[in-house]
């Protein structure tokens, strides 16, 4: 993925008296990526990647008071400007699809979408800060109040308004989207905060924050585009505005202790709470938004490729009269919606720990991370209940339902032939269990005697229910269907590493020269073995009919809970050499040698995990070794 990119910044300072500064800051950014990769498979060739040409810019004024000799004020306000674009390859064309092999994880023929998003934001914020010492003890307080608006439109378009997806090569659906289209949403955020270190005494610090947000988000009045590919299957129309679809109000409490155990200033027990709500975007109404991206999923399998040469013809999948065919739909203009009464996530997190001098310049401390999510969101259909399903242990064609991986019979479900279809995006409450557990173990020695060190081992668990989306919400789930819901309990979750170990030492040697090094050890992350099942055709003898061994299809079936198959754990070992020259008074020069992975090893660190031919190949291994040599001029 070769990339470049430029950063050019302005500041201009105005110091108007000696407690009064102004500034304005002008900061641009473009950022090229020239063959951008689809995350969603590992073999991505390159006319599929996508071309990112993207500006960007941020303006900002700031203004700073020292109103008295103990309250300080700071204001500001800033506008950000970008195009965020997904361009295609040189010398694809309108005429190549997009090709995707669940299976085998490819994707050729070209890019799933291409997109471009000139966004822009607007925020300005008060924040300040008072001490007083003299008030039942001593206290520094912090308060703030910020407001922001933001536009976040889509201009987005699929080749020929489809993308073709096959089993091991073999054709097995096709994707058909509302495109091309125009797609506006908005959000506004208000947040305040006030907060207090107070000092009861020498030994005793509490501290005390209450912090306020409100969030609503929205889609303004749009036109479908009048050049859509299938005006058929997503009829043009004019929406009307949404109004707030989003609107939370939240209030979250933070509070902490500092306890000088010995009054000695070398032994400090620590303890806090804090709840954290989520910061949303515009994810949430674009989900739903009826002109946004929207699709229905149609079967497609060998028998309906009339010419047998693997590219979709509109009459080889598309069947309205026959709607056993349709295998599912997602956006608003397919009927997605939010739930009125969607709760805005958050997590509640407490830390405890203790940090004690054993001697000289060394620390050495423990600390226990324990943080739990609720209200994550996601995804349901209403159109039918897990009740609508049957259990099988066979398939449509008598043949036993057995796990690939495990070679153990497995129950699917088969879903009724006409599918009902009707997404609600809401709090998931499958997800509320999702909890991390750590124990870190620190070292930390100053500059002293030449040389300094900071050490830290972690004991780390993440685990939980998994959701099919980002991080723990599960935008692309259906969590009544019940196939979805297979070992979905008991994963480990957002790639845990069980034990980390890192250490970073620096030493000064003789003539000058300065020598550091870096280690670093992780347990290798989780492997979540998936397979396709469900989707193979036979034809039916009672009326010589091409079926599918489940009703609906295939199914994306978790075979094993991510967390009892691992990758290989990894060690880095990192050096840097240097020495500082003095030219003059006012220029030093000092040459680097930086050796990255100085063992070379080739750890993998990602891999197939769908059953088939290419499971557990590798897709990518940690940076070889590397050696660099630069150059730091201070004038």
């Amino acid at each position: 993925d070769p990339n470049h990119q430029t950063n050019t910044d302005l500041r201009s300072d105005w110091q108007l008296n000696p407690k009064n500064k102004l500034s304005f800051i002008w900061l641009y950014n473009e950022q090229n990526r020239f063959f951008r990769r689809d995350t969603a498979y590992q073999f991505v060739s390159p006319e599929a990647a996508w071309r990112q040409i993207e500006p960007a810019y941020i303006l900002q004024a700031l203004w700073t008071s020292e109103i008295t000799n103990n309250f300080l004020l700071d204001v500001r306000a800033g506008y950000n400007k970008e195009v965020f674009p997904l361009g295609p390859e040189p010398g694809v064309t309108a005429n190549d699809i997009n090709r995707q092999d669940r299976v085998l994880s490819t994707e050729t023929g070209a890019a799933p979408n291409y997109f471009a998003n000139p966004a822009w934001v607007f925020k300005w914020a008060v924040g300040g800060s008072w001490y007083k010492g003299s008030l039942a003890g001593s206290h520094n307080f912090k308060f703030g109040f910020e407001w922001g608006q933001n536009y976040n439109p889509y201009l987005q378009y699929v080749n020929q308004g489809i993308n073709a997806i096959y089993d091991n090569g073999v054709p097995v659906q096709v994707v058909a989207f509302n495109t091309p289209f125009t797609a506006k949403s908005y959000f506004r955020d208000t947040s305040a905060y006030i907060q207090d270190a107070w000092t009861l005494h020498r030994r005793l610090t509490l501290n005390l924050g209450l912090r306020y947000d409100r969030f609503t988000s929205y889609y303004p009045k749009e036109t479908a585009d009048p050049n859509l590919i299938f005006p058929d299957i997503f009829p043009p129309q004019t929406i009307a505005a949404s109004g707030n679809l989003v609107h939370w109000n939240n209030v979250a409490p933070r509070v902490g202790i500092a306890l000088d155990v010995t009054g000695r200033g070398t032994s400090v027990l620590r303890a806090s709470y804090g709840r954290f709500y989520k910061m949303e975007g515009t994810g949430l109404v674009e989900t739903v938004n009826p002109i946004g991206f929207a699709s229905q999923t149609w079967r497609w399998t060998s028998a309906d490729d009339a010419n047998g040469d693997k590219i979709p013809q509109r009459n080889e999948w598309y069947a309205p009269s026959d709607l056993s065919r349709l295998l599912g739909v997602s956006g608003g203009a397919s009927g997605t919606h939010i739930d009125s009464n969607l709760s805005r996530p958050y997590s509640d997190q407490i830390t405890v720990g203790y940090e004690q001098q054993v001697w000289g310049d060394l620390r050495v401390g423990a600390f226990y991370y324990f943080r739990k999510k609720k209200n994550s969101i996601g995804l349901s259909n209403l159109g039918e209940t897990p009740a609508d399903y049957t259990p099988v242990t066979t398939y449509n064609d008598g043949t036993p339902i057995v796990n690939p991986l495990t070679g153990q019979p497995l129950t699917l479900y088969n879903r009724p032939t006409n599918a009902n279809f009707n997404f609600v995006l809401t709090n998931i409450s499958q997800l509320d269990d999702n909890t991390y557990h750590g124990l870190e173990l620190t070292a930390n020695k100053r500059l002293s005697r030449r040389w300094q060190v900071l050490a830290g081992f972690t004991i780390q668990r993440q685990k939980g229910t998994f959701g099919r989306g980002y991080s723990d919400d599960a935008y692309y789930d259906d969590f009544n269907d019940p196939n979805l819901g297979i070992n979905r309990q008991n994963n480990y979750l957002n790639l845990d590493s069980t034990y980390v170990f890192k250490v970073d030492s620096s030493y000064e040697l003789p003539w000058k020269l300065s020598t550091s090094i870096n280690f670093q050890h992780y347990t290798g992350f989780p492997i979540q073995p998936i397979a396709f099942l469900g989707g193979d055709t036979f034809v039916d003898p009672g009326d010589g009919q091409t079926k599918t061994q489940l009703n609906q299809g295939s199914e994306q079936i978790i075979l094993q809970p991510a967390g009892p198959v691992r990758l290989p754990s990894v060690n880095l070992l990192n050096l840097r050499l240097s020495r500082e020259f003095t030219i003059h008074e006012s220029v030093k020069i000092k040459p680097l040698i930086d050796l990255f992975n100085l063992t070379n090893s080739q750890t993998v660190i990602s891999t197939v995990s769908t059953f088939g031919s290419s499971y557990l190949l590798p897709t990518n291994t940690i940076n070889p070794f590397i050696a660099r040599i630069g150059l730091k001029v201070d004038f």
